[in-house]
């Protein structure tokens, strides 16, 4: 019993400032900082502001209706979301929507700090890092295809809340998965 509380002493010493680094070190890999957060939802925001007033009244009433479709869950195929869009769009409305696109990407580009670090190269046995496909391409996602650059999939991006397009996603993702 007299050896338990200085045991337990020792143990809390030791133990805590060891969480307290853990805690820090996972803090810089879980994204960038809060200010550089704030300059990319600024630039997000900045973009769909441009993109929608890049649309006609009638046009922007249409996207409006399809994002709402789904947000409240009457529409969950993204890919024909998206195609409807595009096909409600005007050719050069569909390039304005694409430019403010650039643009949005530009900005949170200039926004993140460079990396130092060397995490780019092959990971064991010579694959590539994170999961990515041999041959560089991206793993067909929810959208299906290869990240296919349309304005609507922007568009939807833009308007669809955070957390419906992720629960949209991870659906759809299960979806595609083989049994």
């Amino acid at each position: 019993m007299k050896l338990t509380l200085p045991v337990l002493a020792l143990a809390l010493a030791t133990g805590l400032p060891l969480a307290a680094c853990a805690q820090q070190s996972n803090a810089a890999e879980n994204g960038p900082s809060p200010a550089i957060r704030a300059q990319m939802q600024q630039a997000r925001d900045n973009a769909k502001t441009a993109a929608f007033n890049d649309l006609t009244p009638a046009d922007r009433a249409k996207v409006q209706a399809i994002i709402n479709q789904v947000n409240n869950g009457q529409l969950t195929d993204l890919r024909a979301a998206a195609k409807q869009i595009d096909a409600a769009l005007t050719p050069a409305e569909s390039q304005a929507v694409l430019g403010e696109r650039d643009k949005m990407m530009a900005a949170m580009r200039a926004n993140m700090p460079a990396r130092t670090d060397n995490n780019m190269g092959p990971g064991p046995n010579g694959a590539p890092p994170n999961g990515a496909a041999p041959n560089g391409e991206r793993p067909r996602g929810a959208w299906g295809g290869h990240g296919a650059k349309t304005a609507g999939r922007f568009l939807l991006q833009l308007g669809v809340t955070p957390e419906k397009m992720r629960e949209l996603r991870h659906a759809q993702m299960q979806g595609a998965q083989p049994h």
